[in-house]
């Protein structure tokens, strides 16, 4: 793995500037590297798909663990870079453009989101999830908490419902700022999502969502005003009727109402 040293060394010969926009933080922390390899444990039969490998920091390991590897790079300096490294399986595109058709096998995906592109990601990996078995992913520790928050915590919100209707989301560690380079502002935790649930298939999942997203839009208002005036039922009459038949308290708090619940409400 690169010591810090090296990764200014090659960051200047390649004429590269971390791009916050990119969210391009470089791990340099030797620890945290194997804990990350340690809990993805793969197999030789794995197809590996590494969003981000950015100076290749986890890329000989994951490539050299699995016979079928794929590392998506946008940035064209770090992709030049890194056809010097690894050679075959790299492809300089932008993972939200993406396409996952063609993949053979269920992928492993492994990445560092980040943080202003985290949420559109996990959509379009979602989006994705019949090619997808699970993802471990470097995330910023506030967004983690918000995917694997719980009804009647803080954090929990529409997010959380989402990716928890489609996967089991859990944070297998945290890790400290001091672990990149340049140091980000917050601390980041490393996030495992298990795509490989099964669904409830006759779930109207539009409008489930519309009912959540409008929900949580005025989550300080009981969950009574809050759909009341949404427009998604005829009346405050017919939204109150809806909540009794859910047996969910009108003037419970949306923060507090779970999942299941919120499918209680689809006719």
């Amino acid at each position: 793995m690169l010591r810090l040293g090296e990764v200014k060394s090659i960051l200047r010969e390649y004429n590269i500037r971390p791009s916050k926009r990119f969210g391009q933080n470089f791990l340099i922390d030797q620890n945290i590297k194997n804990k990350i390899i340690g809990s993805i444990q793969l197999k030789k039969e794995d197809a590996v798909l590494e969003i981000g490998p950015g100076l290749g920091a986890l890329t000989e390991d994951l490539s050299e663990k699995t016979n079928t590897f794929i590392a998506v790079e946008k940035d064209k300096r770090l992709y030049s870079f890194l056809l010097d490294k690894i050679g075959s399986g790299l492809i300089n595109e932008d993972i939200l453009k993406y396409e996952f058709e063609n993949i053979p096998s269920k992928l492993i995906v492994v990445g560092n989101l980040p943080y202003s592109i985290s949420s559109p990601i996990l959509n379009k990996l979602i989006n994705n999830r019949v090619r997808i078995k699970s993802l471990y992913a470097t995330v910023q520790a506030e967004f983690g908490e918000r995917v694997v928050a719980r009804p009647g915590t803080k954090d929990y919100g529409s997010l959380s419902c989402y990716v928890q209707f489609y996967g089991d989301p859990k944070i297998l560690f945290k890790i400290p700022r001091g672990a990149f380079f340049p140091a980000p502002e917050v601390d980041s935790c490393f996030l495992k999502i298990d795509f490989e649930k099964q669904l409830d298939s006759s779930i109207d999942q539009e409008l489930l969502f519309k009912i959540i997203r409008s929900s949580f839009e005025k989550r300080r208002k009981t969950i009574l005003n809050s759909l009341s005036s949404s427009g998604i039922f005829k009346s405050k009459e017919d939204t109150l009727f809806c909540l009794t038949k859910a047996q969910i308290s009108p003037d419970r708090r949306p923060e507090t109402i779970s999942l299941q619940e919120f499918a209680k409400l689809l006719p």
